[in-house]
């Protein structure tokens, strides 16, 4: 019984006494998001991008035949729209 109380006590020390002891840590600045929030027309463009790719796949069924057809109708637009919207962005930023 000695030693389990022992243990308990070693364990509060090193869990409580460093909260104890120390200084409190300095204010966190407010810095600006790594990943900024998406605005409402990006979150449409995704969700019509996941709703053109599953539409086209439980129509065309690429795993039973038209592997091809689906890749230029359903994965083909949304590939070259997101494509030109990523250049697009990119000249838009670097042209400030």
């Amino acid at each position: 019984m000695q030693e389990i109380l022992v243990v308990v006590a070693i364990a509060l020390a090193i869990f409580f006494l460093p909260r104890l002891m120390g200084s409190k840590p300095a204010p966190v600045k407010n810095s600006p998001e790594l990943v900024p929030a998406l605005k409402g027309w990006m979150r449409l463009a995704i969700l019509v991008t996941i709703f053109w790719v599953a539409g086209s796949a439980a129509f065309l069924q690429p795993w039973e035949k038209n592997t091809i057809l689906f890749l230029y109708v359903g994965l083909g637009p949304v590939v070259a729209g997101w494509g030109a919207f990523w250049v697009w962005a990119g000249y838009h930023k670097y042209r400030r």
